[in-house]
């Protein structure tokens, strides 16, 4: 059964590690997208990788925030499409009601602009659809990951 601890201000689920050492952190995510087939196939990406468990789903802002807020959730996965300019909005109201969140940005959407205004509205991250689920992981999980990546062509 996972454990719970609490650094910063919300409790994060930890499982044992592959390497004996301190527990890996389960992250808890939360999907936005208006669209139910592109979350469902999101959903099925983020249950492909260990150490994240979905805890919600969101078709617009409202529904984010009450999912995020209930679950305490660790990640949002945004898509910027629900259109772009909703999906802005989207970022930078979690951004400023969730400062610790994690926000990335998974879209088939990939021009500068978009991807640098998703950085101005707060995303962590931003990935290029369609991507792999090592992307998603590592992109979810890792603090110091670049804004843009994808490793998958």
């Amino acid at each position: 059964m996972p454990s719970i601890s609490h650094p910063e201000t919300a409790d994060i689920l930890t499982v044992p590690s592959t390497e004996g050492s301190d527990p890996d952190p389960v992250r808890r995510v939360v999907l936005i997208d208006s669209r139910p087939e592109r979350r469902a196939v999101m959903g099925v990406l983020v249950d492909q990788c260990p150490g994240l468990i979905m805890v919600g789903v969101a078709a617009d802002l409202d529904g984010a925030a009450t999912r995020i807020r209930e679950q305490r959730a660790d990640v949002a996965i945004v898509e910027i499409q629900m259109p772009v300019a909703e999906g802005l909005a989207t970022i930078g109201a979690l951004r400023e009601q969730f400062p610790h969140l994690r926000i990335v940005v998974c879209s088939f959407h990939d021009d500068a602009a978009t991807r640098q205004a998703a950085e101005v509205h707060g995303a962590d991250a931003y990935l290029r659809k369609p991507l792999s689920a090592r992307d998603l992981f590592a992109l979810t999980v890792d603090p110091h990951a670049p804004l843009v990546g994808s490793t998958t062509p």
